[in-house]
């Protein structure tokens, strides 16, 4: 049963008050006129003036698929990949090559909920309990960010909830339904004047999946509360809580994959293997304008969660919390022509960590001795400042950085006088403070077009299961954090009477002191043992492009909208000096100038938008994704594969006061072989290939429909 004891976060985060309608065709079709809200400062920039690889998402990309998986509409953007080990769990985020450290969640990317740390203080990220389906809008900076989020070499996801519409209140019912038992319902009431914004939402999901023991089913509530006290002060709420159980069928062998088969594995079925996960969060924030040049955001927010899961090898159960703090001073300067501008933040953060983890031998379903019993408390904090200085003659200069600080103290429960022969896991470990610079330069050609160059570096804490050598009861106290610096020029443009879209980016990110286990002889009374060193480094030559071309937008017209667009990745992602461990004897293998392992060299994404004055509309895209490795050594790679996905509905409002959408649509049209989770390791061990856990092997359906009545 899944323990209910009440785990509650407290932090200060800061969180713009700006509110962002919604609306059912807001599409966001032109790539760069879509505002991208200030890192911290909670400035709104056109994309032509930020000097980075910035990637948008709003509610017309979600609206294009079922929106009940994030990765459906993330992966579009180019030199993102997203996966999931379960129906609708256990998410993966790489960003250009990195955020692949573990085959499990995700670390080296930091993921923000309207601004709520996601992410914990330890660098782990877990999603299972996010309800994708009420987003509105997602933001991501690639490459490290860290001069204002932190820790993170991979970059920020910034995710944002839906807004109700200015000077309306709706209440709306929403209901889909699909292949292998899909079920999603939404209930929302949502209501917005002038002095305010609010919205609940309650949603209950569930699937019995395409495998045996894979059906997922989760509970959602929310509520988002935006109130405005004058002309200076704005108050904003948000509360939600989740319950997610996620079952898991294992992974497959590339031969079991590769055939088709819906085999699950034996030894995840008879211990009853799953996630189950409850939380809860809630923070608020606070806006006020001290002058006309000065400005304040604080936040303060609460959340946590339990996590009961049983697998294949044993149960793991898990209580955290985290609290902390977040608070910025921003300072705008007066706007005038031909003159310096100045826009820029001064803050400081604080998060800590606290987790209760034991874990216990499982057999057959039934519970055994306890043999872990460890308390993780996770501290990260950091002072940073950013500045955006607009200078003559169209240039803007963006300079910024932050001093940060990671310590982990871990206690060992089991350390007793009742287990004298026990190896203590527990230990302290601080890491040297880091600062991370970022520095950009950023020319307007004109109105419509803008090229830049940044450099920006980031880190990646270990996790806490690394700091620790199990088997000696030692604290590794040599082991560094990952660090990399990003290299980044590119350019973005609105041309041809704006119809014509584009943004490309030329990156290389280096990585150091990538972490690896090596495994340490046996000697005199130690045993042999995997310890975690510092070896090698990573680096991610890539090039990104991003298109999307207007032929028809006129909202009187029979065809109101027809934009095809398209993205592609390429990723030339390489191992330097980087070896299975540190050692260097015969049993060492090189992995030098191998293919950093789940990265495909090319992926390319095609698609068509079309929407109809009578309301019809219709949605088509094609995505290629070519063959990645997944063992270190290169010999064993995952095969390319494309999709083809659909949808069509008829939208619209009858009267005054009822809107109606109703939709159907299909994925993996040509029955292709592809994976939701791709598992990584150094080689094959004997004869087994465990590393693929597959999509459906044939077409899937959905269809649905949203009803509004609006007051």
């Amino acid at each position: 049963m899944l323990q209910k004891t009440g785990i509650f976060l407290l932090s200060f985060v800061m969180l713009s008050p700006t509110v962002f309608a919604q609306t059912p065709d807001s599409t966001g079709y032109r790539l760069n006129t879509v505002q991208v809200t200030g890192w911290s400062t909670g400035k709104k920039d056109n994309q032509l003036d930020v000097a980075q690889s910035v990637g948008v998402l709003t509610a017309g990309d979600f609206h294009r698929t079922s929106g009940l998986s994030l990765e459906n509409s993330l992966n579009v953007l180019p030199g993102l990949n997203m996966e999931s080990r379960s129906s609708f769990g256990g998410q993966r985020i790489m960003i250009r090559g990195y955020g692949n450290n573990t085959n499990f969640n995700g670390q080296g990317v930091q993921v923000l909920l309207n601004n709520i740390p996601i992410t914990d203080a330890a660098g782990t990220t877990i999603l299972d309990d996010i309800d994708f389906s009420t987003l509105g809008k997602v933001e991501v900076i690639k490459g490290p960010a860290s001069s204002l989020y932190g820790s993170g070499i991979a970059g920020v996801v910034k995710l944002y909830t839906l807004k109700p519409q200015p000077n309306q209140t709706r209440i709306t019912e929403e209901n889909t339904f699909g292949s292998y038992g899909l079920w999603r319902n939404n209930t929302r009431i949502e209501s917005a004047n002038t002095s305010s914004a609010v919205l609940f939402n309650y949603g209950h999901q569930e699937s019995a999946g395409f495998r045996q023991h894979s059906a997922s089913a989760k509970d959602y509530a929310q509520f988002n509360g935006d109130f405005f006290a004058g002309d200076k002060a704005t108050i904003s709420t948000f509360f939600s809580y989740a319950h997610s159980h996620e079952e898991l069928a294992g992974e497959m062998d590339s031969s079991q994959f590769y055939s088709k088969m819906k085999w699950s594995d034996p030894a995840y079925l008879v211990n009853d293997s799953k996630v189950d996960i409850e939380s809860f969060r809630a923070g608020v924030s606070s806006g006020y304008k001290i002058d006309e040049h000065f400005s304040n955001q604080s936040t303060v927010f609460f959340s946590g969660y339990t996590l009961n899961s049983p697998f294949a090898h044993g149960l793991s159960q898990v209580e955290a919390f985290t609290f902390g703090g977040r608070t910025g001073f921003v300072y705008a300067s007066t706007p005038g022509a031909g003159t310096v501008g100045a826009h820029g933040v001064l803050g400081a953060q604080f998060q800590k960590t606290l987790a209760f983890n034991k874990s216990y031998n499982l057999t057959n379903d039934t519970v055994g001795g306890i043999r872990g019993d460890l308390q993780n408390g996770s501290m990260a904090y950091n002072i940073f400042t950013e500045w955006k200085f607009t200078l003559p003659s169209r240039w803007i200069v963006t300079a910024g950085g932050s001093l940060n600080f990671t310590e982990f103290d871990i206690a060992d429960l089991l350390a007793n006088s009742a287990n004298p022969t026990h190896a203590n896991q527990g230990g302290v470990k601080a890491f040297t403070p880091v600062f991370t610079p970022r520095v950009s330069l950023l020319k307007l050609l004109s109105d419509h077009v803008s090229v830049y160059a940044d450099v920006s570096a980031g880190y990646t804490p270990p996790p806490t299961a690394d700091v620790i050598i199990a088997a000696i009861g030692e604290t590794n106290m040599g082991l560094r954090p990952e660090s990399g610096v990003q290299f980044e020029i590119g350019t973005k443009g609105d041309v041809f009477n704006r119809k014509l879209s584009y943004q490309l980016a030329l990156f290389d990110l280096d990585v150091h002191n990538k972490i690896v286990a090596e495994t340490v002889a046996a000697a005199g009374s130690l045993p042999q043992y995997t310890a975690y060193v510092n070896a090698g480094r990573q680096q991610d030559l890539g090039a990104e492009l991003s298109l999307s071309y207007v032929l028809i937008d006129d909202r009187h017209a029979a065809v109101r909208l027809l934009r095809p667009f398209m993205t592609y990745a390429y990723s030339d992602f390489r191992y330097k000096d980087f070896y299975s461990d540190n050692n260097h004897n015969a049993a060492t293998v090189n992995y030098s100038n191998n293919s950093v392992v789940g990265v495909a060299p090319s992926v390319l994404n095609v698609g068509v938008d079309l929407e109809t004055h009578p309301g019809f509309y219709a949605y088509a895209t094609y995505r290629y994704v070519g063959p990645a490795p997944y063992t270190f050594d290169n010999l064993h790679c995952a095969k390319a594969f494309s999709l083809v996905s659909g949808k069509i509905g008829y939208r619209r409002m009858f009267g005054d006061h009822l809107s109606l959408d109703a939709y159907a649509g299909a994925d993996n049209l040509t029955n292709s072989t592809y994976y939701t989770f791709l598992f990584f390791s150094g080689n094959l061990a004997g004869t087994t290939d465990p590393h693929f856990l597959p999509m459906p092997y044939t077409t899937t359906v959905y269809g649905g429909a949203k009803l509004a009545y609006i007051f």
